[in-house]
């Protein structure tokens, strides 16, 4: 990780402040070596895609920002903008107010919210954003192709569908992924194309990306998880489920808190501020549902619930709701089959002990489209 103990140390030893900058270019360093300023800063360059977990605990969520913080991980300020001269500028008017305890740093908080009841009108509240034309993420895509299928009132809805980043374009058909992510692997593998998935995951830890420099993120656990499963329903391949019951065990012992799921593992004095962040939770609740449909496991099914209430949270978010949603529909109304096959629609999971072709309930079935609609009222 960046923040490492060596680092803290110096800092320590030597009176300085830490500026964190996250961009994808280091535009500041250059620009203060041999000034003063580097005798009061140390400046690091963080990538916000390889580094979410700094990301969301030390910015706004703007990039190019700096973010600078004491040794003791108190926040002291930040600085957002793709100027760097009024970057610099800002830094130093920064660091003399700090110097003159014009700025109080300030503790960064832990986001440890307590959970919600999860609510199925996530589904119906889905599709209401999706119409209003709010930009659709891959997992509102995977909902609403589900919905639009099975559901008749709601046939026309995915025409509504707009895209929100090239992962979801993707998903439609449009375009490639580029870049070397586990993320963008594992959507490879949910949409059925090849990908290189096996490479990022190591008895149960998925790493960020081909860097291998972060590992261990709930999202990249659950998506990574997902895909797995999704390996399992289409071949019926035991080792897919093997690595998805290995990445459970992991999330388990690294990442369950009393309330919910950290977002990361803690790796420096950062990280170690626990943050349950919703979306993640809502996507590891889609991952332990859909493996709860597949094993019968209990303590899977607890799990689920559990991300669900942290979830539940900013459920007036589509990305969340869509994700609360989808586990609702798996561990409420889900389909199981003894047959693996590509089944478009996000009910249905394989598991080898069913004695029928198709089963929801009680219910056996030759033929998936007898389960037709979802069985839900508004």
């Amino acid at each position: 990780m960046v923040l490492n103990d060596r680092l803290l140390s110096d800092a320590k030893f030597y009176g300085k402040l830490i500026g964190i900058l996250l961009d994808k270019e280091d535009t500041i360093s250059g620009k203060i070596k041999g000034t003063a300023l580097e005798r009061r800063v140390m400046i690091l360059k963080v990538d916000p895609e390889e580094y979410p977990d700094y990301l969301i605990r030390i910015t706004r969520g703007v990039i190019p920002c700096l973010s600078v913080l004491t040794p003791n991980m108190e926040l002291v300020g930040i600085i957002e903008s793709n100027n760097v001269d009024y970057m610099i500028t800002s830094l130093k008017d920064m660091l003399n107010s700090f110097e003159t305890k014009r700025i109080r740093p300030v503790k960064i908080p832990e986001y440890t919210p307590e959970p919600l009841e999860p609510s199925e009108a996530s589904i119906f509240d889905t599709v209401n954003k999706v119409i209003d034309q709010q930009k659709a993420d891959f997992r509102v895509i995977e909902m609403i192709k589900t919905i639009s299928r099975v559901e008749k009132r709601y046939s026309t809805v995915e025409k509504f569908l707009s895209p929100m980043d090239e992962v979801a374009s993707y998903l439609l058909g449009g375009g490639d992924l580029k870049g070397e992510f586990a993320i963008y692997e594992a959507v490879k593998t949910i949409k059925g194309d090849s990908s290189k998935l096996e490479e990022y995951v190591k008895d149960g830890k998925v790493f960020r990306s081909s860097k291998k420099e972060n590992w261990g993120l709930l999202i990249d656990e659950a998506i990574v998880g997902y895909a797995f499963l999704m390996s399992y329903l289409r071949e019926g391949k035991d080792e897919y489920l093997e690595q998805a019951i290995k990445i459970r065990d992991y999330v388990k012992r690294e990442l369950e808190t009393e309330k919910g799921f950290r977002d990361t593992v803690p790796k420096d004095p950062l990280t170690s501020i626990t943050y349950l962040e919703p979306l993640a939770n809502a996507e590891i609740a889609i991952f332990l549902s859909a493996l709860w449909q597949a094993t019968g496991d209990e303590e899977t099914r607890r799990m689920a619930i559990k991300a669900l209430g942290i979830a539940s949270v900013r459920s007036d978010f589509l990305g969340v709701s869509a994700r609360i949603a989808h586990s609702l529909l798996r561990l409420n109304h889900g389909i199981l089959t003894s047959i693996p096959g590509n089944y478009e629609d996000v009910r249905v999971m394989l598991n080898k002990g069913v004695n029928c072709r198709f089963k929801q309930g009680d219910k056996c079935a030759e033929k998936l489209e007898e389960f037709s609609g979802l069985g839900l009222e508004d």
